[in-house]
C-alpha cells in the first residue's frame, strides 16, 4: 500500500511539473536589423521580350524571401518590398525622386529571431501644390519621413515618423518591434 501511495504521489508531482513547464511563456523575440544599400545592391531589370522599352525597373537585395523592387516613371521612383514567391504579398513603401537610391539610401529590414517582419525606409516629403510641375525636386522638398511597413502577416505595422525628430531611427525601430506579434 505504501509503494502504491508513493507511486501515485510521484505521478501527481510529475503531472504538476509537466503542467507548469507547459505554461512557461516562450522567450521574447530577439530583434535585429539588416540593410540594403540601394546604390550598391541593385540592378536594372531588362524589359521582357516583345515589350516596348519604357522606364527602367530595378531589383535590389532583400532578405527572407523578399527583395526591394523599384519602378521608375517620368518623375518618381516607387519602391516596394516584393515577395519572391508571390507578388500579391508585396508591400508598397512609397515614392520619391526619380533616381532614388543613387545617393546610397538604405532600406532597413527589421528581423525577429532572424526572420524579416518589417521594413523601414526614409522618403522625402514634398509640397502638395506644384502647379503641374514635378513634385519630387529639391525646391519642393519640405523634409523627410521614416516609413515603417510590416511584411505579409504583419500588416498592423504601418507607421510614419518625422525624419527630423530626435532619434527618428530609434523611434521607427521601436514602433516596428513594439507592434510585432509572434506568428
Amino acid at each position: 500500500m505504501r509503494k502504491l501511495c508513493c507511486c501515485l504521489l510521484l505521478i501527481i508531482c510529475a503531472g504538476i511539473s509537466a503542467a507548469q513547464s507547459l505554461s512557461i511563456k516562450p522567450a521574447a523575440p530577439v530583434f535585429s536589423s539588416l540593410y540594403t544599400d540601394l546604390k550598391r545592391e541593385c540592378r536594372t531589370l531588362k524589359e521582357p521580350k516583345g515589350v516596348e522599352p519604357g522606364d527602367p525597373a530595378g531589383a535590389c537585395k532583400g532578405y527572407g524571401g523578399y527583395r526591394i523592387f523599384i519602378s521608375y516613371s517620368a518623375w518618381a521612383a516607387t519602391l516596394s518590398a516584393e515577395s519572391l514567391k508571390n507578388r500579391d504579398e508585396s508591400v508598397t513603401l512609397g515614392s520619391d525622386y526619380f533616381d532614388y537610391g543613387a545617393k546610397s539610401e538604405k532600406v532597413e529590414w527589421r528581423l525577429a529571431n532572424g526572420k524579416p517582419f518589417a521594413v523601414i525606409i526614409r522618403l522625402g516629403k514634398y509640397k502638395e501644390n506644384n502647379n503641374g510641375e514635378n513634385p519630387y525636386t529639391d525646391k519642393n522638398r519640405i523634409g523627410s519621413a521614416l516609413i515603417i511597413k510590416g511584411l505579409k502577416g504583419y500588416e498592423q505595422i504601418d507607421f510614419t515618423v518625422d525624419g527630423a525628430s530626435a532619434n527618428a531611427n530609434v523611434k521607427a525601430r521601436e514602433m516596428a518591434d513594439g507592434n510585432y506579434v509572434r506568428k
